[in-house]
């Protein structure tokens, strides 16, 4: 009897430990004031009239041909990146305001990051000195809503992604 419950004890421990591995997030808290798919006039109706607007035709084997349009906010404080009419990417660069619906913003600490976020799912070094966070997709919806890459330097929040893999 006593050997049922370590044992049982042990499956807990560890099924327990692996749900805290994977922190896939759900697509309500993969967003930075819009969400990934929405249209020019939702994100206008969010940020107000871009500072700039680019439109470069794009040639893509895996995509296929496609006009990405981009909207940069504020000295590229904030870009806006659609493919055809949709949002694909979206990016924080600086200590603007904006906030993933769970408070992550550029200019927090990794401390505090975590204990909004949980642990990563994917954690690398990144370009200028950066390490990427990386929290995927709640997969169990089968429906890819995009993933959250926050990118830390110096122990602080130096920029945040939302953007499909």
């Amino acid at each position: 009897m006593k050997k049922i419950r370590v044992i049982s004890l042990c499956f807990v421990l560890l099924f327990g430990l692996m749900s805290q591995a994977f922190a896939e997030l759900p697509a309500n808290r993969i967003a930075l004031g819009v969400q990934l798919g929405a249209t020019f006039s939702q994100v206008k109706n969010v940020f107000g009239i871009p500072d700039l607007v680019t439109k470069e035709q794009v040639k893509s084997e895996a995509y296929g041909d496609f006009v990405e349009t981009t909207m940069i906010y504020g000295n590229d404080s904030i870009v806006v990146k659609f493919y055809d009419d949709n949002v694909w990417r979206i990016e924080s660069n600086s200590d603007n305001g904006w906030r993933t619906p769970d408070g992550v913003t550029v200019g927090m600490s990794l401390k505090d990051m975590y204990a909004r976020l949980g642990n990563e799912d994917i954690k690398s070094p990144a370009e200028n000195g950066e390490t990427l966070y990386w929290y995927n997709h709640d997969t169990k919806s089968q429906v890819n809503k995009g993933n959250l890459y926050v990118f830390v330097k110096g122990g602080r929040v130096s920029r945040i992604v939302i953007a499909y893999q």
